[in-house]
């Protein structure tokens, strides 16, 4: 059968189909390639080594690497602990992903959030932390690197010095165009403390590991394979086949990276 008139002749969008996996040109692409597919839940040793900064000139610090996504430290932060998480393939803006890419992004965005924070700023409690989280698409709207990705931008108490080791007192928040800068998550950019980073991306590796085992439990499986298995089990209940339920409580037993 022929589609309606409306469809006929729609060119396919030049999305997930024709982007190439990797783009040689593409800085976020260097870094991706460069580092291996990691369970977070491995040894700090073994991820050390599997994800050693030195790989790469600059130095890359990753913090996470797994079969659809990559987080690393932002090598020209608005803060200290500027997180970067993409897709491992290449695609430009939000629209090129597939809709598997935007479900591991959409899995993988809050736990990495949650470890950023905790790391950076572990005496303030999520409910009263924090941060942003910004996504450009487009040189006109701000995207430098032509490979969508996620910033996350931890948002220290204002005025203030803080660091791991002091109790941090929050003021009154920023007026006009600092208060704007901030609420569209953007600032004055420095160079990245790469002595700093060495240690930081350890303590963040660590959470992200405890976040990891909380949402997901400490398997080989992938998030978003024990997800359908979920849903496949609570569908066999809602159908009262005792089959069904057996099946779906198998296969959500069963976690991959």
């Amino acid at each position: 059968m022929d589609p309606p008139p409306s469809q006929q002749n729609v060119p396919t969008p030049q999305s997930a189909h024709t982007s190439p996996l990797h783009d040689e040109d593409c800085a976020f692409c260097q870094i991706i390639t460069a580092y291996p597919i990691v369970s977070p839940l491995e040894s700090s040793q073994t991820l050390s080594e599997a994800l050693n900064p030195e790989k790469l000139h600059p130095p890359a610090f990753v913090l996470l690497s797994t079969e659809h996504v990559v987080a690393f430290l932002d090598i020209f932060p608005l803060v200290r602990g500027h997180v970067l998480l993409c897709p491992r393939r290449h695609a430009e803006k939000v629209g090129d992903m597939t809709s598997r890419e935007g479900m591991e992004i959409g899995r993988i965005l809050p736990l990495i959030s949650r470890a950023v924070v905790r790391a950076t700023m572990p005496d303030i409690p999520h409910a009263e932390v924090d941060y942003n989280i910004v996504q450009n698409n487009g040189p006109g709207a701000a995207q430098v690197v032509p490979h969508t990705h996620f910033h996350i931008v931890p948002r220290y108490p204002f005025e203030s010095t803080y660091t791991p080791y002091t109790t941090p007192k929050r003021k009154p928040p920023p007026q006009g165009i600092q208060a704007t800068a901030i609420l569209f998550g953007r600032g004055q950019r420095h160079y990245r403390d790469d002595d700093d980073a060495e240690g930081l991306i350890k303590v963040m590796r660590k959470e992200v590991a405890e976040e990891w085992r909380r949402e997901f439990g400490g398997g080989n499986v992938s998030v978003s394979d024990r997800s359908d298995a979920v849903e496949e089990g609570q569908s066999g209940r809602t159908s009262g086949s005792s089959e069904a339920q057996q099946e779906g409580a198998g296969a959500s037993s069963a976690t991959r990276i």
